[in-house]
């Protein structure tokens, strides 16, 4: 069995046999490299919150499978917060912009408190 070790792909090919004799074989790739994000889905462009009220941000990346973190920022803090999972909070009237960010990826939601 070839060792793990950075820089080469790898496919792994897992055998389950039930008890019934039934058989699937599962291929597994362990990546050469580290996955990039290559696009951001799954977010409005323009979405509105009541005072004192939360609304959570559900992106999609993709790749599924990619590595880098998303993180989120918002543009008038006073109006909105947020926090790591991307759950806003109303604060103040007024408008902000939250950028999502995977990798080199952004995505900006415009976000009005009312």
């Amino acid at each position: 069995m070839k060792r793990l070790r950075a820089g080469i792909q790898i496919i792994i090919k897992v055998t389950i046999t039930l008890a019934s004799g039934k058989k699937q074989v599962i291929s597994i790739t362990v990546q050469k490299t580290t996955v990039r994000t290559i696009k951001i889905t799954g977010l409005k462009s323009s979405v509105t919150v009541a005072r004192n009220k939360k609304l959570t941000l559900k992106p999609v990346i993709s790749p599924i499978t990619s590595q880098e973190k998303v993180t989120y920022s918002s543009s008038n803090k006073k109006s909105v917060t947020l926090n790591s999972k991307g759950v806003i909070t109303g604060k103040k009237k007024g408008t902000a912009y939250i950028t999502v960010k995977s990798g080199k990826i952004r995505k900006k939601v415009k976000v009005v408190v009312k």
